[in-house]
């Protein structure tokens, strides 16, 4: 069923999936309240912005690949929505093995990097995120820290001015489980085009819903984006 939308210099030189473009300090994005819209028609008009959570694409997707993205660059399309969620397997920050077919809970996946200025201005909400949902047994929650690009892998470009995920976890006081993707293997094998992104994934490991940024969203994002995945778990 077609689901409606809730809405919700990185290194200038970096063309990011954050945007084109993107600046470590972005500035903020006005975006429009759909909180009340209605269902998103498969021939209807697309929300203002793309920031909030769909369960499903609201138009098919294009024949070549492309998806549909705002005026910011973020898209209102992801192509496993509905789908399988491809195996993939990485080596965790604690060194431990990741494996997407451990998964039997339903799990919500950021994929992030500290290149990306978005994914910088979304870290507390994705710390209080994290933190509500280890209070949950029956949601988990893992990162994903990906490059820019397989071109721009050096620590400097992955990690910018703080060197590493732990240096900057011992700045901010964050703390929850990051895979790490050197090579952006597991970028490309999620087919991500935007960071940050979250995944919603259902415990036999079918990708239920998507959104992009919480710190472009109105409202309170975090618990709006609860309240999404409350809604998805009662309906299965």
């Amino acid at each position: 069923m077609i689901r409606s939308f809730v809405a919700a210099s990185a290194l200038t030189a970096l063309i990011c999936a954050c945007s084109p473009a993107q600046s470590t300090d972005p500035a903020p994005v006005e975006t429009a309240d759909t909180s009340t819209a209605p269902d998103v028609e498969a021939d209807s008009v697309l929300p203002e912005d793309a920031t909030g959570f769909i369960t499903a694409n609201p138009l098919p997707l294009a024949e070549d690949g492309s998806v549909r993205r705002d005026d910011y660059g973020r898209p209102y399309e992801y192509v496993f929505l509905g789908e399988k969620l491809p195996h993939i397997t990485g080596t965790m920050l604690d060194g431990s093995t990741f494996d997407s077919d451990n998964l039997t809970k339903w799990t919500v996946i950021d994929v992030w990097g500290l290149w990306c200025g978005d994914c910088l201005a979304d870290g507390p909400y994705v710390a209080a995120l994290s933190t509500a949902i280890a209070q949950d047994p029956d949601l988990d929650f893992v990162s994903i820290h990906v490059p820019a690009t397989a071109a721009r892998t050096t620590p400097e470009e992955m990690y910018g001015k703080f060197g590493s995920i732990d240096a900057y976890f011992a700045e901010k006081g964050y703390t929850y489980p990051v895979v790490l993707d050197p090579d952006t293997s597991l970028r490309s094998a999620l087919k991500i085009g935007w960071t940050p992104s979250y995944l919603l994934v259902s415990p036999d490991g079918v990708v239920k819903g998507y959104r992009s940024e919480f710190a472009a969203a109105k409202g309170e994002p975090v618990k709006d984006f609860l309240k999404d995945i409350a809604r998805v778990k009662a309906e299965q």
